[in-house]
């Protein structure tokens, strides 16, 4: 599994990430990506969710969110604050 940054607002009218035009993807190799992994954790600061890459042929790559999972996924060990 591996985890790819997106912006959970960053959504067309089907609820599916928008990552292709995202600035910090410019040079990320979604297809390899997408080939080599089934499952992906999409990160937005501390927010995780599962899904998958899927190539879309207007939108160019995206993230098709399991929303269920939202607050099911956590960053581990937890965070704390500094003293």
């Amino acid at each position: 599994m591996i985890t790819i940054k997106a912006d959970f607002n960053h959504l067309d009218a089907k609820g599916r990430l928008l990552l292709q035009d995202l600035a910090m993807h410019r040079h990320t190799p979604f297809g390899e990506i997408a080939a080599n992994h089934e499952r992906v954790i999409f990160v937005d600061g501390t927010d995780l969710v599962e899904g998958r890459l899927a190539a879309d042929s207007e939108q160019g790559w995206i993230g098709e969110a399991d929303w269920a999972t939202q607050g099911v996924w956590e960053s581990h060990p937890a965070q704390v604050k500094a003293r």
